[in-house]
């Protein structure tokens, strides 16, 4: 790459992983800080409004050229750039320097997975403002081009013909239901609360010409099912808040991939892409969180061993497994699109103020009549990136590398005598759970967000644009239908434009779960009244 020399020197809203991912403050900081900086949060709402409008307005003129721009561009001297660009003016004292540091941070570290080894971030010292960062030009290098697949920053892409012949598409989601059980007692009419998670999903595949989607589900919960579906109150009593909500959402995780791993992977007719709603990766990937020797502790390695059987399934039969991920928190590629179009388009263009998270921008970037073949035979999609899930679970930092985590997991162990037992899955799921993700440029406006594509990666795949390619051709078959059913906590809907089979199996997972509620409320009051009966 050509470059100047540097100076060395984490459907619905998750609002757990919003505050996992916040910096957290007392309350005596919170005072500091807003007497120090007249921290406003009507301002800050505001400003984002502006910053959506802005990216909206220059859809046509601004986003249109950068679109143009970014098809010719190469994607690792883009991101090279981007990152040498943003270290240069940390280091230049920029009164922007703690909001470069965090977009570093989000798109180096969160993203990309590098670690101290490539970029070292440096807050400063007590009582002083100057904040430093350590850019090691020859790994950041290496980084990006082992982390990124794809000739330029924005890729045309085309349907595989020969692999629609044969072709069917399974898809997944899991409902979360919270209900109770009404039960008469001497003096008042009482109920108890449960929660219960139900998965549920669809296989389309082309019978005669025409279209054909079959349901699959498991219509009467057994107790197996039940020992991970149903959150009974006692999970309140033994639970703090936050362990309880977590244990909801692992839960749910657990319940999805046990679908994929029996009825879609295993199954007779098993699809030959899987685009399932939701991300690859589990809600709670922490380690720490995955030896607690509690309930929450319990459901998080058991959605670790189901989402390790699945992968290794995957890779066994060759199945394209692939995730279609709506709730998008990352600032992979709207960050650097951000910092491209404001040092080479508009000099007014904002960086390090707000940016869009990737579904926004990329929604808004790859979205245009030109951009969408006939009958989708071909779009634009944006470079690949590799995501791992030591990553998602930040052992790039605590580990201090990116690729060796043996001598960390040692350590571990050596600390954790009494648990170090129970990490055989998570060292296993480290050393295979590895992910491109993009997003595709599969809509002709920007009015539905574009989810982003995530799928399983191993070498006997081949080549990674080959899947893109494969991954277009099976939304071409199944076509793309409208999603009105995630606000994301908003009154008014934020509609997605997704694979007409994942949509499939969303609307089957809701109505099965309202049927299995009912019978389990019918089933837990016969086992009430046989125990009452006994006594």
């Amino acid at each position: 790459m050509a470059h100047k020399k540097e100076n060395p020197a984490q459907p619905h809203f998750d609002f757990d992983k919003v505050v996992e991912s916040a910096e957290v403050l007392s309350g005596e900081q919170v005072a500091e800080k807003a007497n120090v900086t007249g921290y406003d949060p009507v301002e800050k709402t505001t400003e984002y409004m502006h910053r959506t409008v802005k990216f909206e307005e220059s859809w046509e003129t601004t986003v249109q050229q950068a679109r143009n721009e970014l098809l010719q561009k190469d994607a690792r001297q883009v991101y090279f750039d981007f990152l040498s660009d943003l270290c240069k003016q940390i280091e230049s004292g920029s009164s922007k320097a703690e909001r470069y540091c965090e977009l570093l941070e989000k798109v180096a570290i969160q993203g990309f997975g590098m670690s101290r080894e490539e970029i070292e971030i440096q807050k400063p010292l007590r009582g002083g403002t100057r904040w430093r960062v350590r850019f090691n030009e020859a790994e950041v290098e290496r980084h990006l081009a082992s982390h990124i697949v794809g000739k330029n920053f924005l890729n045309e892409i085309k349907i595989d013909e020969s692999f629609s012949e044969s072709l069917s598409i399974g898809s997944s989601d899991v409902s979360q239901h919270r209900s109770a059980v009404p039960f008469p007692s001497r003096f008042f009419k009482r109920s108890v609360p449960f929660v219960l998670n139900n998965a549920a999903g669809s296989l389309f595949r082309m019978e005669d010409g025409k279209s054909r989607y079959d349901n699959l589900f498991k219509p009467k919960p057994d107790e197996d099912m039940l020992r991970w579906m149903l959150i009974d109150p006692s999970y309140q009593d033994e639970l703090n808040g936050e362990d309880y909500q977590r244990c909801l959402a692992s839960a749910m995780d657990v319940g999805q991939y046990r679908f994929d791993h029996e009825f879609l992977l295993k199954s007779d007719n098993r699809p030959t892409v899987i685009l399932r709603d939701g991300s690859l990766f589990p809600q709670d990937a922490y380690l720490d969180n995955f030896i607690i020797l509690n309930k929450r502790g319990e459901f998080v390695r058991e959605a670790i061993r189901e989402l390790l059987a699945c992968l290794n399934y995957a890779k066994l039969v060759g199945t394209i497994y692939c995730g279609v991920s709506k709730a998008v928190r990352l600032r992979v590629y709207s960050a650097v699109t951000d910092w491209y179009i404001a040092r080479n388009i508009d000099r007014s263009w904002e960086v390090g103020n707000y940016t869009l998270n990737d579904g926004q921008a990329m929604t808004l970037l790859l979205s245009s009549p030109d951009f969408v073949g006939d009958n989708l035979s071909e779009a634009v999609a944006t470079c690949l990136i590799k995501r791992s899930f030591t990553t998602r679970a930040n052992l790039n930092m605590k580990a201090g590398t990116t690729d060796n985590f043996e001598s960390y997991f040692q350590n571990y162990e050596s600390h954790h005598q009494h648990e170090a037992h129970l990490i055989a899955d998570y060292k296993a799921l480290c050393g295979i759970a590895h992910l491109y993700m993009c997003f595709i440029g599969h809509a002709k406006s920007p009015q539905q967000q574009l989810p982003r594509y995530e799928f399983f990666y191993d070498e006997s795949l081949g080549n990674p644009e080959k899947v893109v390619s494969k991954i277009l051709t099976s939304l071409q078959c199944c076509g793309l239908t409208i999603d009105y059913d995630h606000s994301l906590m908003s009154t008014e809907p934020i509609t997605y434009l997704l694979p007409n089979v994942a949509q499939q199996a969303h609307n089957l997972s809701k109505d099965v779960g309202r049927q299995i509620d009912q019978n389990t409320k019918q089933w837990i009051m016969a086992r009430y009244a046989k125990s009452i009966d006994r006594k």
